[in-house]
């Protein structure tokens, strides 16, 4: 028997372990593999998805920032004023209201200024995606410089943003009808005065013209009254109209309100009658002007036209209301109401929709009751452009030359001016402000020609050409000296004396001159005199006559090397030969203007005038350009120049005036929208 013991089989259940654990391990593995590259996959597309975000929200901040320089160069200085106002009234930042779809938020910050707008700018992208939005902030300083067009739109000889008296003896020499014109924005009133060659006046407020002148339109939104032997082809009046003396329309007058005319020769007279108006007045800029409705308004009797008493006569009357005529002569009579005679043997023939009024009185000729009432045009609105105010504090640096009192030295800064490098130099103390001339690096009384860096006179004979006392600069007094050519700003008033200048002269405050004072603006002097041939001025701004270089030319507007001359440089000031007033503060408010009068007294002025606030002329004056009164301190209790005032010897001469004088000028001689600027972004920086 065989007791020896045969060895277990192995279990079935664990063959193959090892192979399985071999599968195990390797299928870890690559699972381990499979989430490692998933996660990188998912890493780099976050990564990309982050960076694409970025990328977006930096496009979106910039494309707000430039919606926002689109935004404030689209508004005019009122306006920006107004904005600038509310935004440095609050304590917070001011948004601005964008779309939503825009992912840009934008809002301005209390610090702006009129010159330096400060936004905070965020550019969203993804917003609706919290773990894919992203945001990007910057700070934005925005520079707003008045541009060119800013200065004003210059088309007609006289342009006037405040009532105006016309006195003295007053020409204008044109070279287009439509240089032909005064508009002023308010009242028009004159005493004794001839003015030849201006055949249209618009105004917003009244015209009064008296003694003897003759005009083809005058269009106003109140009341013409006119006078002494003045005669006009075409009158409309929003208001009333009437006439006195030798006065007469030769062509038709037109009132929405009545027509009083005891005048003779009159041609049609046309009335609406209308008793109320819903727009009034805009100006009331003379205290004679408040009553002239009820002169001019008809009788008693009624509204509608009035020949009055006398001999007054019209070859066609056009009545929607009633007529009144004394012994005058109506050849076509169309009225709605009645006829009434105020006097015997009237002379009429016509139609009227009620009756004729006798009054114990008689006339000769035909009149037809129960006619239909007259169609009758009404008279539309005077629109006078408003140009943005002249804020002479926004061209300093434009300036050649610009003069100011720092403590109590007397300082020039000199720019674009050529042989002197661009920079801050003094001319004495306000201790030494009686005579001075030299231009020096060193602060003191001693700068004399032997230290000088610039002779600022162009006389060398003379001791001086300027001198400073209690805020105004003046000029020599001496009809043989003139300073350095180019544009010179002031920072105060500028008496600009006597003396021949190739200048453009801008103060802040006023200017005003003397008799034998004679000043040639750099685009109308040209580069030696003469431009296109045609002789200008006894010099230019860049050589002479015959062909010297002047000493110290204005580097911006001259190009010796070839010849040529800029008259767009500058910002196109070099057509101005005066421009005045500025701004107190940083808001452009209109109780805040500071002076802006210029008054010239027997000059010779070659180039535009541009006054802020006032134009008044004396003398035996004669202005080669375009003249404008903006009338922007009128708001300013503490101005005295409430009006502008044409008088004396005026003239006002655009014929054959240098190409250069227009191109340099606001669009020629045209000039854009008020209001327009330069708005451009300075500097940024992300937070």
């Amino acid at each position: 028997m065989n007791c020896a013991r045969t060895p277990p089989a192995p279990a079935r259940r664990q063959r193959g372990v090892a192979t399985v654990m071999m599968a195990l391990l390797v299928g870890l593995a690559v699972m381990a593999s499979t989430f490692a590259v998933v996660q990188q996959v998912r890493s780099s597309q976050d990564q990309s998805m982050t960076v694409h975000a970025q990328t977006q929200a930096q496009m979106n901040a910039w494309a707000g920032a430039e919606m926002v320089r689109q935004y404030l160069q689209g508004l005019t200085s009122a306006q920006r004023a107004t904005l600038l106002a509310s935004v440095q009234a609050s304590s917070a930042n001011t948004p601005l209201s964008f779309s939503s779809d825009m992912g840009v938020s934008a809002a301005l910050l209390p610090a702006s200024t009129s010159s330096n707008f400060l936004a905070r700018i965020t550019g969203i992208t993804a917003a609706a995606v919290p773990k894919a939005k992203t945001t990007v902030t910057l700070d934005v300083n925005y520079g707003v410089t008045a541009g060119t067009s800013s200065l004003g739109s210059l088309t007609t000889a006289f342009k006037s943003g405040m009532s105006t008296q016309l006195g003295g003896s007053i020409t204008v020499q044109a070279a287009t009808a439509e240089q032909a014109v005064l508009n002023v924005g308010g009242d028009v009133m004159t005493g004794g005065y001839n003015i030849t060659g201006a055949n249209t006046i618009n105004a917003t407020g009244t015209i009064h013209l008296g003694s003897s002148s003759s005009f083809q339109v005058l269009n106003s939104n109140c009341d013409v009254v006119i006078g002494g032997s003045t005669q006009s082809v075409t009158v409309n009046a929003r208001r009333h109209f009437c006439g006195s003396g030798g006065a007469s329309v030769t062509g038709v007058a037109t009132a929405n309100g009545s027509i009083s005319m005891g005048t003779r020769g009159n041609g049609t007279l046309a009335a609406i009658g209308d008793t109320s108006f819903t727009d009034s007045c805009s100006a009331s800029g003379f205290a004679g002007s408040a009553t002239l409705a009820a002169t001019c308004a008809a009788p008693a009797y009624g509204p509608g036209v009035d020949l009055g008493s006398g001999s007054g006569s019209a070859s066609t009357v056009k009545s929607r209301k009633n007529v009144y005529i004394g012994s005058g002569s109506i050849d076509f009579l169309t009225a709605a109401i009645d006829l009434v005679l105020n006097n015997w043997n009237a002379s009429v023939n016509g139609t009227v929709g009620g009756q004729v009024v006798l009054n114990g009185r008689n006339y000769q000729g035909t009149v037809t009751t129960g006619g239909a009432s007259p169609t009758i045009t009404p008279v539309q609105p005077v629109t006078i452009q408003a140009d943005a105010p002249f804020n002479a504090t926004d061209y300093r640096t434009y300036a050649n030359y610009a003069f100011y009192v720092s403590g109590s030295d007397l300082k020039v800064d000199i720019k674009n001016v050529n042989g002197v490098s661009d920079g801050s130099y003094y001319i004495g103390t306000t201790g030494r402000a009686g005579g001075m001339r030299y231009a020096c690096s060193f602060s003191g009384d001693n700068c004399s020609s032997g230290n000088k860096t610039l002779d600022l006179c162009t006389n060398a004979n003379n001791t001086q050409c300027l001198s400073y006392a209690a805020g105004t600069w003046t000029l020599a007094t001496n009809t043989n000296e003139g300073m350095r050519p180019g544009v010179a700003w002031f920072s105060g008033s500028l008496d600009a004396s006597t003396g021949t200048y190739y200048n453009t002269f801008i103060a802040t405050a006023n200017i005003t001159t003397s008799g034998n004072h004679t000043v040639y603006a750099p685009n109308y002097a040209g580069y030696s005199g003469k431009v296109g041939g045609t002789t200008y001025a006894p010099l230019g701004i860049c050589t002479t006559a015959a062909g010297a270089a002047i000493s110290n030319y204005p580097s911006n507007f001259c190009n010796l090397a070839t010849a040529s001359f800029d008259p767009t440089a500058a910002s196109g000031l070099g057509s101005y030969a005066f421009m005045a007033g500025s701004f107190s503060g940083a808001s452009y408010s209109a109780s805040s203007y500071v002076g802006g009068n210029v008054a010239l007294s027997g000059n010779s002025i070659n180039g535009y005038v541009l006054a802020g606030n006032a134009f008044s002329s004396g003398g035996s004056t004669t202005i080669r350009g375009y003249v404008s009164s903006q009338g922007s301190g009128v708001a300013n209790a503490s101005q005295a120049s409430k009006n502008a005032t044409l008088g004396a010897s005026t003239a006002i001469d655009m014929r054959a005036l240098p190409a250069t004088l227009a191109a340099g000028s606001a669009g020629g001689a045209g000039g854009s929208s008020a209001g327009a600027a330069v708005v451009s972004i300075l500097y940024s920086r992300y937070l």
